[in-house]
């Protein structure tokens, strides 16, 4: 079924644009004698049923239509395997389809599905659980846990830069410890993330020297400081200049690494948070995604 394609989509991702989205993919495959299908996720972890089942029934293309949770549930099964994930963005942050330079746009993304060919990406795995973009610990995976756990929040990009604000706000830093390359590094930071691609989502580019294919994961540690100082710092994170604020931002790069911080203090994988025992241990997967996404 080398043209075939499954469409997971999660209804209730980003805001309120899926609806239509059923329509939107029966017009652009009318007539053009390809074979489709498409499923609606009804609960956590359905994207990962659908997927692995779509994946069973010899589907070439398994494509996500949703946030970066829902791509990580579908693309989890496709890890090592012959069937390429596609993107449909329809998240607040939609971090591995700007990591990949998909279009933004259902419509251009649905075209670019049937004229890109299937490239290979790296896959981060930490405690054994997969993730494409972003791992880490601190101020981001608190914010995830707000945001993720709020009650009947609206979503998109202004909610969470909302939490992001009231949490660094209230955010007092605890200890972490980071080996990596054989030495051990003690911080009290900020942020602590692992980069697989240049960016989070919603164009922050934590590592903006980050390959998606490289082979290696990007550690960037962010201290704490005052309110007026990160302040000056964040334009340079939307255009890739953060590394140049060398007294807020330690780096460096390596294919395992093992960060230590207080149990019971949750861990983010892509925006989705986990609660954390006190150790992650982070290595990187070369090439074991197939992805439908611009050269």
């Amino acid at each position: 079924m080398a043209m075939s394609y499954f469409f997971i989509i999660n209804p209730s991702a980003g805001k309120g644009s899926v609806a239509g989205l059923p329509a939107l993919i029966h017009a652009f495959f009318k007539g053009r004698g390809v074979h489709y299908e498409i499923a609606l996720t009804g609960h956590k972890g359905h994207g990962l049923d659908l997927s692995r089942r779509a994946m069973l029934a010899g589907f070439a293309n398994i494509v996500a239509a949703g946030g970066d949770g829902t791509i990580r549930e579908v693309a989890e099964p496709l890890i090592g395997g012959p069937s390429a994930l596609g993107i449909l963005p329809l998240g607040s942050g939609n971090g591995l389809a700007r990591n990949l330079y998909i279009p933004l746009e259902a419509k251009q993304a649905l075209k670019g599905l049937l004229e890109w060919q299937p490239r290979k990406i790296d896959v981060g795995l930490a405690n054994g659980r997969p993730f494409f973009c972003a791992a880490g610990v601190g101020l981001d995976a608190e914010v995830a846990r707000m945001f993720n756990t709020r009650l009947g929040g609206r979503r998109g990009i202004f909610p969470y830069v909302y939490h992001s604000a009231v949490t660094f706000l209230r955010y007092v830093p605890t200890a972490v410890s980071v080996d990596i390359n054989g030495h051990r590094y003690a911080f009290s930071p900020m942020v602590t993330a692992v980069m697989n691609g240049r960016q989070y989502g919603g164009g922050a580019k934590v590592a903006p020297d980050a390959y998606i294919d490289d082979g290696m994961l990007n550690l960037v540690v962010v201290k704490k400081c005052g309110v007026l100082r990160t302040l000056l710092a964040v334009p340079d994170l939307f255009s890739g200049k953060l590394l140049r604020h060398k007294d807020l931002v330690t780096t460096a790069v390596a294919r395992v690494m093992k960060i230590n911080f207080r149990p019971g203090e949750p861990y983010h994988l892509d925006g989705e948070h986990f609660p954390g025992d006190g150790t992650l241990k982070i290595s990187v997967l070369h090439k074991a995604l197939n992805v439908k996404a611009p050269k």
